[in-house]
């Protein structure tokens, strides 16, 4: 609200802020600030011409299936994303279910896969990974055995996750940490 005061001349004029105090100017500098900074950093000059995310750390042997899906990691790949170094050790469908769930999907896939903290601080897991079914669809969580948790600064873990899926067929799976701005790291598994 602006303030009155009475002028010279017997008159009230109304004195309006500053500018630079006006709540809109600093929520306009946040905004330009955050752009610039995005706009600066995280790009680097090593980028696959796929525009996968992640960095891939080692090798698995070479195959003609690897060869077709250049674009996208594999099982058995390890890939550093931001802090995170993601190893997709199997992707297989499983006829466990939860008695206690009331959707029943026609198929389950089970992903398991080891999470290395290189970061200073503690990182969770379990939300980190996303899966898309082979009709392009986001699959759900299903409520099997999953591990939900935190990976301590230099320490790795070992994790569970069960997604329902509508078919089988080749599905992608995206790692990237639940606190990151970093782009997320693709595999392809089928099932």
């Amino acid at each position: 609200m602006a303030k009155k005061v009475m002028g010279e001349d017997g008159k009230m004029y109304k004195v309006k802020k500053p500018f630079y105090k006006r709540i809109w100017f600093w929520v306009l500098a946040v905004i330009i600030v955050l752009v610039i900074g995005g706009s600066l950093g995280g790009e680097s000059n090593d980028k696959k011409a796929s525009d996968n995310g992640g960095k891939k750390v080692e090798s698995t042997a070479k195959s003609s299936k690897q060869k077709e899906t250049a674009s996208f990691y594999n099982v058995g790949d390890t890939v550093k994303v931001g802090d995170a170094t993601y190893t997709l050790n199997s992707v297989e469908l499983t006829d466990e279910r939860n008695q206690f769930e009331e959707k029943e999907p026609a198929q389950v896939v089970k992903i398991t896969y080891t999470v290395k903290n290189d970061g200073t601080e503690d990182i969770p897991v379990g939300a980190d990974v996303e899966v898309y079914g082979s009709d392009d669809k986001k699959a759900e969580t299903y409520a099997n055995e999953n591990t939900m948790g935190s990976v301590a600064s230099g320490k790795q873990m070992d994790v569970i996750a069960h997604f329902a899926l509508n078919q089988p067929g080749e599905i992608e799976i995206h790692f990237a940490p639940l606190i990151s701005f970093e782009k997320a790291a693709k595999f392809k598994a089928t099932v």
